[in-house]
């Protein structure tokens, strides 16, 4: 299928901007584009509360949330967001209109989680954040007015990386028990050689120079690349996982990863969805304002949280 006219436009958009690539600049400077570029607006749906708080690390250190209570009587269902930027980039507020909207349309709380970024914190820094994260959720579901037993993840990109990690380690450490994984083309893998990296590598807003990028900046070396808990297409068996939810972009360079994450997901006997969304690029569902195949997105991610968690679409 041909670029969505919305992904055009935004592309066009772009080149006339003449954005640097992202390994072009100095890091700090890379952080504040991605903050003034993440399309966040006052005009997301209503809530009944919005609060930050903090989760204290074993090392004292705090792990900084944001949770988000729908309107309705609990106790709700609770889903775990992990936003993304490879790890590297991005936070909280990046993510807000779009976890704001997931809440709302899905009546569900949802946790958005501020984890610790590379190169500052290399792995496996950000996936333990994510595991304490579902850890202090589980413990305080009657605080945050959540059943304990519906508890789900999600992210995009580098978050829906450590969506999918964190759940092959509360199965491996027999943690909390997830309830289901909705991940957004995610990355899986680190093979730059897939048919959608050499596609859809340049021109299409993420390119394969930075997603090398990335990955030399999560890890410590080149080895730890293809450990499961940062590649979780690598581990040896995906049995016995959350059902599953995940959604592509046809002009991705992670495309191929994520599907290739689905089929594996769903030979190990793992419910699963495949959705590819034919006409988009990377990182389209955080810009609520621009695309509408993101409200399409919120609208299908939030009908399988809702599933999962034994209510009824709305």
């Amino acid at each position: 299928m041909a670029l969505h006219p919305q992904a055009a436009a935004f592309l066009e958009q772009m080149a006339r901007l003449k954005t640097p690539s992202l390994d072009s600049l100095p890091l700090d400077v890379t952080r504040r584009a991605a903050v003034l570029g993440s399309g966040t607006t006052s005009s997301s749906p209503s809530l009944a509360k919005i609060e930050n708080l903090n989760i204290r690390r074993p090392d004292g250190t705090e792990l900084p949330i944001r949770i988000y209570v729908p309107h309705g009587t609990g106790p709700f269902g609770v889903c775990l967001y992990f936003h993304g930027g490879g790890w590297v980039l991005n936070s909280i507020d990046t993510h807000h209109d779009l976890v704001r909207h997931l809440a709302a349309v899905s009546g569900s709380v949802f946790v958005n989680v501020g984890y610790r970024l590379a190169p500052e914190h290399k792995y496996p820094a950000a996936a333990e954040d994510a595991y304490l994260a579902v850890e202090w959720v589980h413990d305080h579901a009657a605080q945050l007015g959540c059943d304990a037993h519906r508890i789900a993840v999600a992210g995009d990109s580098a978050g829906g990386n450590l969506a999918a990690v964190v759940c092959l380690m509360t199965r491996d450490r027999k943690g909390p028990k997830i309830a289901f994984q909705a991940l957004i083309y995610p990355i899986t893998d680190c093979d730059f050689q897939r048919p959608s990296y050499i596609a859809n590598g340049e021109g299409y807003f993420l390119t394969r120079r930075e997603m090398i990028w990335f990955w030399n900046h999560y890890v410590a070396s080149p080895e730890q690349m293809h450990e499961p808990y940062a590649s979780p297409l690598k581990v040896s068996s995906h049995r016995d996982l959350p059902p599953a939810f995940v959604l592509t972009a046809e002009y991705d360079p992670l495309r191929d990863e994520g599907e290739a994450y689905a089929v594996a997901l769903e030979q190990a006997g793992v419910k699963t969805t495949l959705r590819r969304y034919d006409g988009m690029i990377h990182a389209f569902m955080r810009r609520v304002q621009q695309f509408d195949m993101a409200h399409e997105g919120i609208q299908e991610i939030s009908d399988h949280l809702r599933t999962a968690f034994g209510q009824p679409p709305l």
